[in-house]
């Protein structure tokens, strides 16, 4: 088995713990241990799946979906066949001897066993426990007689030595049902009880509560000077409102056929209302389709076609040089006509090439044939991420100029084959999207869906992205949630949720994310300062309702989806979005390889048997999710509840969507000069021009925050760190906060001690300096002694939450107060925009529709530190009233349940 190295490095220094005051949680993914091999999903007969293995087994579909989701984004399974001992294990570290609890989430299958082991091993000591011999769940639940399974919780006792600790799950021979197991948890704390895929409560998220309800007091000490309020032209991605990018059919292109009465406007919508659609909007304008933000998107398939000299396409876009297109990648492949001129229809293409958006690559990179033969041998003899990030850069780039030269018929550079790509990664987008901006694509884009956690994050990646690289972003918009998606369409290929369809893909008007997500999408999107808008199932903007009773008399008109996008256009176009205020950015290195989903378990989504000791999840990916935990707390509640529309896609960030993420790519450091903080995520090599660029940084005024065991590289010794003494030393589960001399209890940790000189101490443990504020010039060096700033349980030590407070608190000119998601942009024109989700009070479920409780409204308080002389909100058009309070001022307003609500105002 592979010992991670922050394992080996507590392991040795076991014994210097002290006495534990809270309790441990040790929790596990199953998909993280090792090895995998193959896949084992819910749906599949057990025939086609991997044998003698445990085996991938998600993301799950619709069973896993409707019991509220697996823990994180999978789970593993073996076949109930398996006839010898097959085993995968990790290794995670008890903090404290003591009686633990051996938690474990699995299916549960109706009337069958389906036995397997869990094993504890610390040294010589072996403990093991055969689960599954009997029901958890009672044989007449819901979801068992709906699916014939469902997920358990059962438990045992285990004693447990301070250190290493390796957890082995193994097959126990043939059993009579598949054997899956979502998750695993440790724990000295004899009051948890989870339900679902609920996590402990961990001291951290508390000390966050405290701190958002304003229960615990940080002093008036400040870490950061404000910003001036001028938003950096670094910052401006988009000048102009964004594209609505929709699919078009055939009957369109029989209309641009046509000399008169023809329907100009681009359209695509459900074969079986073509005609009724035609007829009703044969002389008048389509809503939505009409509006000059929306342009075509025409299949790959069709390129040749579109673009030969003088095609009905190529005059429509001359008749409308105001609008956009898009070529879409997915699944085909130009239908080339006998004699086509390869040359001369890439030349047409270009002629419209301000117009041309790209050619979008949904849920792929470039849909390019990569040979991984040679990649993968590099990776596996890879010693370090960037080595990986360089084999993957170099395997795509060759794959997509291959493909593009075939594609334009001549031989072209990685400049030209990149620059028209729209790559829209789902799970995975946050690996790559610094390194396809790095290729020179002009606009990343990312497929949005319901099951993604926390947008705004992977907004923060997009846009952080495109600032640092000179590009834009684009949203592919995909209403799914689980492997389900709304759809008011009435045609048969897309999965109505009969029982043909039932066990996964359900495409139907009750199912998947809902249409009130879309509008969230939308607008959170918006305000991003998205380029474009492509909606995946966009032949339902219009629809024809109809009932059994009710008839089938009904006339054409915008679906709920249209609507949404009627009001979105009408915002667009209404009112300057301006940019998005993010002072703060996340520094992660170029070659990170982090996501929160992946279809593979290791690092940059790839199988980590390929090289374990760097693809495997461990202490950097945990830095990395833990600062983002903080960032946009709740974030990691939230993702407690049964996964649903809204809930954990779109986060009450304590903070605000205040953040981007940049990374160590080379000859791009000067982007973190319009950011007031940069706080450094995971481990991070420096070379020597980043070194002297964060140097400089700092020296002329910015904030940086480093963590212990965080930095390696050239580039290391320009920053001057504080000096750490001694060895490594456990401390107890509590620190404290200077300024205010409070005790915070948080888990175990261990740390150097800071020899801190001259320089301000801001937090303390066992009386020593735990964090330090070193003066550099102008800024500042904030230094948490803790390594990569976790605690022994691999999860954020609370100290870090605390550090990002004080930050936040010192740049923002607008503060926002209550239960909702807030944005904050400002115009050209110096005007301040917030705009507010309230994302309560609705909840979607994967199938079916709830009502909405009204009773879930938020009064909100809006405060800035500037006199506001004007202000007014979008939506309903009102004006509002702000007072003078203290030192602040002040506007109250009311934000419906499942509302939305923009305030644009004016301060001196």
């Amino acid at each position: 088995m592979t010992l991670r190295p922050a394992v080996c490095l507590a392991a040795l220094f076991a014994g210097r713990l002290f006495a534990a005051e809270l309790p441990a949680y040790l929790w596990m993914e199953a998909e993280h241990f090792a090895p995998l091999k193959g896949v084992n999903f819910s749906f599949q007969p057990e025939g086609v799946t991997t044998r003698e293995a445990w085996s991938v087994a998600g993301p799950g579909v619709a069973p896993e979906w409707t019991m509220g989701g697996e823990s994180e984004w999978m789970s593993i399974a073996a076949r109930a066949d398996v006839t010898n001992e097959v085993t995968v294990s990790y290794t995670a570290f008890a903090p404290v001897e003591g009686d633990y609890r051996l938690l474990v989430r699995y299916a549960d299958y109706r009337g069958k066993r389906e036995e397997f082991g869990v094993r504890v091993r610390q040294g010589d000591k072996v403990q093991s426990h055969i689960f599954g011999k009997e029901p958890r769940v009672e044989e007449l639940d819901p979801m068992k007689m709906l699916w014939d399974w469902s997920f358990a919780w059962d438990e045992t006792p285990v004693h447990l030595m301070k250190g290493g600790v390796a957890v082995e799950i193994y097959t126990t021979g043939i059993t009579e049902a598949r054997r899956a197991v979502d998750c695993l948890c440790l724990t000295t704390d004899p009051n948890y009880h989870p339900h679902g895929r609920e996590k402990p409560d961990l001291p951290t998220w508390r000390t966050m509560r405290d701190l958002r309800s304003g229960k615990l007091d940080l002093g008036h000490m400040t870490l950061q000077r404000s910003l001036p309020p001028a938003i950096p032209s670094s910052w401006l991605l988009s000048r102009s409102p964004p594209a609505f990018l929709w699919n078009v059919d055939l009957n369109w292109a029989d209309e641009l056929r046509k000399v008169t009465n023809a329907i100009d406007d681009p359209f695509g919508v459900d074969p079986p209302i073509a005609k009724d659609f035609m007829t009703t909007y044969r002389n008048k304008r389509p809503p939505v389709y009409s509006d000059e933000l929306s342009g075509p998107v025409i299949s790959i398939s069709r390129y040749p076609g579109a673009f030969t000299n003088d095609s009905p396409f190529m005059k429509w876009l001359a008749r409308h040089p105001e609008r956009r297109f898009a070529i879409l990648l997915n699944y085909a492949e130009p239908d080339w006509f006998k004699g086509a001129h390869r040359a001369g229809i890439y030349a047409n293409l270009m002629r419209v090439e301000k117009q041309f958006a790209g050619f979008i690559a949904g849920e792929g990179i470039a849909y390019a044939n990569t040979e991984t033969t040679v990649a993968y041998e590099k990776i596996r003899r890879a010693r370090t991420r960037q080595e990986i990030l360089a084999a993957l850069r170099e395997m795509e780039d060759k794959a997509t100029v291959a493909k593009f030269s075939n594609y334009f018929g001549a031989s072209i550079s990685s400049a030209e084959a990149w620059s028209s790509v729209i790559s829209c990664l789902s799970a995975n987008m946050e690996t790559y999207c610094h390194m396809l901006c790095g290729l020179g694509v002009n606009r990343i884009g990312h497929e949005n869906t319901g099951n993604s956690p926390t947008l705004a994050r992977r907004l923060a990646f997009l846009r952080g992205a495109a600032r640092q690289f000179g590009a834009q972003f684009v949203n592919y918009q995909s209403c799914n949630l689980g492997d389900a998606a709304t759809m008011f369409s009435r045609q048969n290929y897309l999965y109505p949720a009969s029982s043909r369809y039932i066990l996964d893909n359900q495409y139907d008007t009750w199912a998947g994310a809902g249409h009130h997500w879309l509008l969230k999408d939308y607008l959170l999107w918006h305000m991003a300062g998205v380029d474009a808008f492509y909606n995946e199932q966009g032949i339902d903007i219009f629809w024809k309702p109809g009932g059994n009773s009710a008839g089938d008399d009904f006339p054409v008109d915008l679906s709920p989806k249209g609507r949404t996008a009627q009001f979105v256009q009408k915002i667009a176009h209404e009112h300057d979005r301006g940019t998005q205020y993010t002072p703060i950015a996340f520094l992660l290195d170029q070659a990170h390889g982090w996501s929160q989903e992946r279809f593979q378990p290791g690092g940059f989504q790839l199988d980590p048997q390929l090289n374990p000791t760097l693809l495997l999840p461990g202490p950097h990916d945990a830095s990395i999710r833990g600062w983002f935990d903080l960032a946009w707390f709740p974030a990691p509640e939230t993702q407690n509840e049964p996964a649903s529309g809204i809930r954990q896609t779109f986060v009450n960030g304590m903070f605000g969507d205040i953040f981007d993420v940049i990374v160590t790519a080379p000859r791009r450091a000067e982007i973190m000069n319009s950011y007031g903080a940069l706080v450094l995520a995971g481990e991070v090599f420096l070379t020597e021009d980043w070194g002297k660029a964060l140097r400089q940084y700092v020296e002329r005024g910015g904030t940086l925050v480093v963590t212990g065991n965080q930095l390696t590289g050239p580039g290391v010794g320009d920053l001057n760190l504080p000096a750490t003494g001694g060895g490594l030393m456990i401390e107890p589960s509590s620190f404290t906060w200077v300024d205010t001399r409070t005790e915070i209890p948080t888990q175990m940790f261990w740390s150097r001690s800071v020899e801190p000189g001259s320089d301000r101490v801001l937090a303390t443990a066992n009386g020593q300096p735990l964090v330090t504020a070193h003066p550099l010039g102008q800024g500042q060096i904030i230094f948490i002694s803790v390594p990569l700033g976790l605690g022994l349980d691999n999860r954020p030590v609370a100290v870090l939450g605390l550090i990002l407070k004080k930050i936040v608190d010192g740049l923002m000119p607008v503060t926002v107060h209550g239960d909702v998601e807030w944005v904050l942009n400002q115009t050209a024109k110096g005007n301040w925009i917030v705009t507010l989700f309230n994302n309560s009070g609705y909840i979607k479920p994967q199938h079916g529709i709830l009502p909405t409780d009204h009773s879930q409204s938020v009064t909100v308080t809006l405060q800035s530190r500037a006199a506001v002389t004007k202000a007014s909100e979008w939506v309903t058009g009102e004006p509002v009233a702000w007072t003078s309070r203290n030192d602040r001022f002040e506007a109250q307003l009311t934000v419906p349940a499942a509302g939305v609500r923009f305030v644009e105002f004016r301060n001196n």
